[in-house]
């Protein structure tokens, strides 16, 4: 009988813990260790040839990270992956790992803000050249210095969506590295190192971790590059929490029943959106109605609880947001809260439109999605008023 192939969705449950191992428990213990300890000199010598995938020293990783990375590699079922201390942390010293001095960069035009300011800075003083393509003008900005393609799709403000085949396309035919933050999606709504891609990045400070009480970042890629980032965050001194992989690997097991109602969430939100007059633009690429959404269906297979919209300015934006009382105003996205965020622009490279409207994201929490319509419906009726 052909053995059956185990659901992600199970593996969720039942990947990365072995009760036998930790005299029953369901969880695993939290090894803080800094100093690791040696049997005797062969086995130094043994951990020192293969420091990144044995126990070393504990700024490169211990039992505890290691078992998250594992875990990790299978979700994504990948050779490797790398636990960093954020998700900002993966994407830098990974972009880092291939690029040089006179090299080239191409970075979405839609990336995340800490990205662009990166770019903007700290590239450009090391002699790099960063261009910012969308679909349009992606093919005229590759050049034969381009060593790092960018990707974030959906962008996590107005949810733009690159044409990732393409993309990874051409990028095969010119050597160029091409590396992708999945955050949005997950591992569940997307897996880019199917279509090709080289390095895959999530924040698991985000959905992962869910509870909006953790810092962590994860690379998974092939062993090969592997090694190339690998020594990059080891001369960079960068190092994740034992106890960060391990709320993170906390997180998983719930992951895919918090994302069904994140999503659910926010496809009633839009549906109340869509009913205000006073809404001129919603973005959400799971909706039929988006001009995303031909792209998004190419690609991701389940939505999450980000959604941004855009309101005439008929008053004051504090008579708006302070009159919400569930949604509280803060940054980041993918914890047990719902959150919204006055935008000033949707992308740190393209201008703002001068159109008078005052535009907002949201991220969709557990909550009752009739309670979290109430309280936008208080929003708007003081907004209204006049």
């Amino acid at each position: 009988m052909k053995k059956k192939r185990i659901n992600i969705k199970t593996k969720l449950i039942h990947s990365g813990i072995n009760p036998n191992e930790h005299q029953g428990s369901l969880s695993n213990p939290i090894y803080k260790n800094s100093t690791l300890v040696f049997k005797d000199y062969d086995g130094y010598l043994d951990a020192k040839k293969n420091k990144f995938s044995k126990p070393y020293y504990g700024r490169l990783g211990n039992v505890s990270t290691k078992a998250f990375e594992a875990l990790m590699s299978e979700l994504y079922e990948c050779d490797s992956c790398i636990a960093t201390s954020s998700g900002l942390s993966a994407i830098i010293l990974s972009l880092l790992t291939f690029l040089e001095k006179d090299s080239e960069c191409l970075i979405t035009e839609n990336c995340y803000e800490p990205v662009y300011n990166f770019a903007t800075n700290t590239l450009k003083k090391l002699g790099i050249n960063v261009k910012y393509f969308s679909n349009i003008n992606f093919n005229k900005l590759v050049s034969k210095k381009t060593r790092v393609i960018y990707m974030e799709s959906p962008g996590s403000l107005n949810y733009k969506i690159e044409d990732v085949k393409k993309i990874v396309n051409i990028a095969k035919k010119k050597k160029i590295v091409t590396i992708f933050d999945n955050t949005w999606a997950t591992f569940l709504g997307f897996n880019p190192l199917k279509l090709g891609v080289d390095v895959v990045i999530e924040s698991a400070t985000k959905y992962i971790s869910g509870h909006s009480d953790n810092f962590c970042g994860i690379i998974a890629t092939d062993y090969n590059n592997f090694v190339k980032i690998k020594t990059t965050i080891t001369r960079h001194g960068d190092y994740v929490h034992p106890e960060s992989c391990n709320t993170a690997m906390r997180g998983i097991k719930t992951l895919n029943s918090r994302m069904k109602v994140h999503y659910n969430n926010a496809q009633k939100i839009y549906s109340f959106l869509q009913k205000k007059k006073i809404v001129q633009k919603i973005y959400f690429p799971p909706n039929i109605n988006d001009s995303q959404h031909l792209l998004w269906k190419n690609y991701f297979t389940s939505g999450n609880g980000l959604l941004s919209f855009s309101m005439l300015d008929n008053n004051d934006i504090r008579i708006f947001l302070n009159n919400l009382k569930l949604f509280q105003i803060g940054f980041s996205w993918g914890g047990f809260e719902s959150l919204i965020l006055p935008i000033n622009r949707f992308s740190p490279v393209i201008k703002h439109s001068k159109k008078s409207l005052h535009s907002f994201r949201i991220h969709a929490g557990l909550e009752s999605s009739d309670d979290l319509i109430d309280d936008l419906e208080r929003g708007f009726l003081k907004y209204e008023e006049r």
